[in-house]
């Protein structure tokens, strides 16, 4: 199973070519995202988005971000000596790192931790 970024869920809902096929034909059915992108994309949604994206959500594992996977996230943010990195995304990488899943991004900036293992899509 790999973590999927908030930004590849965006290409996939806005048509970007070849994101869809990306997704669906190289990972199939079975994947996950944090609960923190689940957030990101319903705060991003318009009204006439609401109903497809909840939709295309409901085929993703959410995974749930506890207090360790805070703490963790915040060692992630004091490890990125140089980088400017959100809480988000420092979220989004202790999920990946606890899960033990690689993540799916096409902002490898955000994830400079050589703890993860990033997947760049090449649409």
């Amino acid at each position: 199973m790999s973590l999927f970024d908030t930004d590849v869920l965006i290409d996939v809902l806005r048509g970007v070519p070849g994101s869809r096929e990306f997704m669906f034909k190289q990972y199939g059915k079975h994947n996950s995202i944090s609960v923190i992108t689940y957030g990101e994309l319903l705060f991003g949604m318009r009204e006439h988005e609401i109903q497809p994206t909840l939709f295309f959500l409901s085929g993703f594992q959410v995974i749930a971000a506890g207090k360790e996977t805070v703490e963790l996230a915040y060692e992630v943010k004091r490890k990125a000596k140089g980088h400017n990195l959100e809480l988000y995304d420092c979220i989004i990488a202790a999920t990946a790192i606890t899960e033990k899943q690689a993540i799916i991004t096409r902002n490898k900036k955000h994830y400079p931790d050589s703890r993860l293992r990033e997947i760049i899509p090449g649409y």
